[in-house]
């Protein structure tokens, strides 16, 4: 007997939406007991459960179960690939992230997909894209390498101070 006191919840559970889980607790509300029941106008545990609920009602609950379960499904997801090391939180760089940016730089030193996903980088750092040291800019743009754009992106930034000014 499906009740407003023992009703947990109820949604659709195909894409049809031609049957229909309905959650119920046990009389000692110590069990839930699932049921699955077909969506017939004419079944009387059906029936039972409009009397509760409305289809409306059913409508939205799938709706919303749907979309708690995307949003755990991309939570967990995201917290594996995090673990994993296949992305990272630029918020929370952890010290695994160090020795993969090393290796990719001296390393792998003239991978091209890496070169400009590095000179992006670069061009989106206010310092360099609002710089008016149009050479280096022009340097940096042509280089052939991670290294050579690691430094000349470095003096961008913080140009060599002239030595022979100090003597």
């Amino acid at each position: 007997m499906i009740t407003k006191e023992n009703l947990i919840g109820a949604y659709f559970i195909d894409n049809d939406r031609k049957n229909i889980e309905v959650l119920t607790t046990s009389e000692d509300k110590k069990q839930i007991i699932p049921t699955i029941l077909p969506f017939d106008e004419n079944n009387s545990t059906f029936k039972e459960l409009t009397s509760v609920i409305t289809v409306d009602d059913l409508h939205e609950n799938t709706y919303q179960k749907k979309k708690d379960e995307q949003k755990a499904f991309e939570e967990m997801t995201m917290r594996i690939a995090k673990k994993n090391g296949l992305v990272f939180d630029e918020m929370k760089l952890d010290t695994k992230f160090y020795p993969s940016l090393v290796k990719a730089i001296f390393e792998d030193k003239e991978n091209e997909d890496h070169l400009f996903a590095l000179k992006l980088a670069l061009f989106e750092l206010p310092a360099v894209r609002d710089s008016k040291v149009e050479q280096k800019k022009k340097e940096l743009r042509q280089s052939t390498n991670k290294i050579d754009v690691i430094k000349i992106a470095s003096d961008i930034i913080s140009p060599p101070v002239d030595t022979t000014i100090l003597k």
